[in-house]
């Protein structure tokens, strides 16, 4: 069994790199190669930064852990220059975000020390996005 210790968001402090794809309302999608960097902390700075032959995204959020497994805070992407309040779960080897504000929508995480898998579902229409999946490791 892996200990709570070994899957809190800690183990997730420093950087990865990964892989996926941008996923587009009309089915098209964007091979994207990716950075994920952690900072621990208080306020947890998350930020993703991903490239593609079409499309570049960079979401950076700021969360703050209370009350057992819940977080709140704040997230900004810079590429489609939106932002909002962010809240959601943290529990051993999840996180579980939803955001609102000018995009809306959810980020699922589930990790180990080692890799994660990130999926992003973007809720609001008209923006041309659906959302995007990356795999990270160390």
């Amino acid at each position: 069994a892996i200990s709570a210790e070994a899957t809190s968001l800690d183990v997730l402090t420093g950087s990865w790199r990964g892989s996926g794809a941008m996923l587009f309302e009309d089915g098209t999608s964007d091979n994207l190669t990716c950075n994920g960097y952690y900072r621990p902390g208080p306020n947890m700075s998350v930020v993703i930064r991903c490239k593609g032959a079409e499309t570049n995204f960079e979401l950076r959020s700021k969360l703050l852990k209370s009350e057992g497994e819940k977080v709140s805070g704040t997230w900004e992407e810079r590429t489609y220059n939106a932002s909002g309040d962010a809240t959601g779960t943290a529990s051993p080897g999840k996180l579980s975000v939803q955001f609102g504000g000018s995009l809306a929508g959810k980020l699922d995480m589930s990790f180990t020390s080692s890799s994660q898998s990130v999926s992003v579902t973007i809720e609001t229409q008209n923006t041309g996005l659906k959302g995007a999946r990356v795999t990270f490791s160390r």
